[in-house]
């Protein structure tokens, strides 16, 4: 028990979770991955292969998840299975088994066992898509805000609403692609605004797009044209050219004396550059007597917990702890996926089927910081905040290091990590499964809520296109009030 304690520890410690962002390409991280046989792109799925695998993905869950009925009865999945099946004619292409198994994988609720796909659809849409031409701002009140329009007809500036193409309302196309993915809502809007070309492609929905569209309060139709992947290439070099990717962490002084810490990334590499951008920030916002400190984490994406944990040494001297505990269940799925990925399998001796449990019982107090900054301190959060920035923002929650402002985060806290991609033998879709639950810090096991901020604030289309930040505008108030 005790080297399981300590291995748990060390894990919690470490990361909240290993998400591996893997293709069906990149063989060496799918669990049971067989090449495709000869003529398999071009041909039909027979149905009842479709079903083997939608029993051989529920087998593989039951036996590798913490609880994988937290969300759904099994009964209700079960029934689920057969009303997609009963929709499906006797043969179906890769893509309706593609969404047919994203069906049961949305069902379950959570955001990290993303969208199902095989290496097929995954070069056709590459290869021969004409992708949708707009990037997408969001996906709000039924239609979708457009960022930019990508098309040779130009017609749509940003902040335009679309709200229907090829006459499909976008609310009924939303609430259709919702369901392939688990988790928040704010994360479901993210994962359809991300993969909407791809949707559109796989769901039939081509070039020229009829587009319905609000412009400055007038509705407008027309025609639209999609773009190859040659012209991708030459719009994403275009793109890149005019955006200035944000430095990992920043430092810089606002009116009212107000110092403001952009911290964007919390990658493991940066850890040692990362201390010494303290050291220097903290040394400055005392030799300038900042009247207070606004840290921003609405897009940090997450990485390494350690990075957290030396910034609360700057800003609290509370105890804390990232996470309550962890849950891990072992299989035959989770020893093959550790002896793949590590030269030795760390469970070969663990029981399968056993799940294993580990609660912290202990707070960690920060080291002195003759550094520290003890007024008042403010940290901004939002759908972006992700991984170990949501654990982050947790601890500073639960244990009231800072005051949060902003946006609930997208991510619950207490949440299913350690994901492994598993190929389905017969469609050779690649699925995503989890074998251990992280809990949240102040050990409630119940609550899937995002992380809700103290000081509540919703930045809307309008602020956008006028390039006001109301978040940080209240965050400068509460300092200052």
């Amino acid at each position: 028990m005790q080297v399981l304690k300590s291995f748990l520890t060390r894990l919690i410690q470490l990361f909240l979770f290993i998400h591996l962002a893997v293709s069906a390409l990149a063989q060496k991280s799918i669990l049971y991955f067989s090449n495709d046989t000869a003529g398999f792109a071009s041909t039909k799925i027979p149905k009842a292969f479709l079903e083997k695998d939608m029993q051989y993905w529920q087998t593989v869950m039951e036996e590798s998840h913490v609880n994988p009925y937290h969300a759904i009865s099994r009964d209700a999945l079960l029934k689920l299975q057969q009303e997609i099946l009963q929709t499906l004619p006797d043969s179906i292409s890769h893509f309706q088994a593609s969404f047919a198994i994203s069906r049961l994988i949305g069902s379950l609720d959570e955001g990290h066992l993303g969208f199902a796909s095989n290496a097929v659809i995954d070069s056709l849409f590459l290869n021969h898509c004409i992708r949708f031409p707009y990037l997408l701002q969001d996906i709000d009140n039924g239609s979708f805000l457009v960022q930019r329009d990508l098309s040779p007809e130009n017609k749509l500036p940003a902040f335009s609403r679309i709200i229907s193409i090829n006459d499909i309302p976008v609310n009924q196309l939303y609430k259709q692609y919702s369901t392939l993915y688990g988790g928040l809502e704010p994360w479901k809007k993210l994962m359809v605004k991300n993969a909407i070309r791809k949707l559109l492609y796989m769901d039939g929905i081509t070039s020229p797009f009829r587009i319905k569209a609000v412009v400055n309060n007038d509705t407008i139709v027309f025609s639209a044209t999609g773009y190859s992947k040659q012209q991708a290439d030459s719009i994403t070099k275009v793109i890149l050219s005019e955006m200035k990717p944000p430095l990992p962490f920043s430092l810089q002084f606002l009116p009212g004396n107000i110092a403001l810490i952009e911290f964007n990334s919390m990658k493991g590499s940066l850890r040692d550059s990362f201390a010494v951008f303290l050291r220097r920030s903290f040394s400055e916002i005392r030799l300038r007597r900042a009247a207070g400190v606004i840290i921003d984490l609405r897009k940090n994406g997450g990485g390494d917990s350690g990075l957290g944990d030396t910034l609360i040494s700057y800003i609290s001297s509370k105890p804390y702890r990232n996470a309550g505990g962890m849950k891990m269940r072992i299989s035959k799925h989770s020893k093959a996926w550790a002896t793949m990925h590590r030269a030795t399998d760390p469970f070969k001796d663990w029981e399968n089927g056993k799940l294993y449990e580990y609660k912290a019982t202990t707070l960690t107090t920060p080291a002195a910081n003759p550094l520290r900054y003890n007024g008042k301190v403010a940290v901004l959060i939002g759908t972006g905040t992700f991984s170990s920035a949501n654990m982050l923002t947790n601890a500073i929650k639960d244990f009231q290091l800072a005051t949060l402002v902003g946006e609930s985060t997208a991510e619950p806290a207490n949440d299913y990590g350690e994901i492994f991609s598993f190929m389905l033998p017969h469609t050779h879709i690649v699925a995503q499964g989890a074998f251990k639950m992280f809990t949240r810090a102040n050990g409630d096991e119940k609550d899937f809520n995002g992380i809700r901020p103290d000081i509540e604030v919703a930045i809307s289309a309008k602020d956008i296109s006028a390039k006001q930040d109301t978040v940080l505008d209240k965050a400068i108030a509460w300092l200052l009030q």
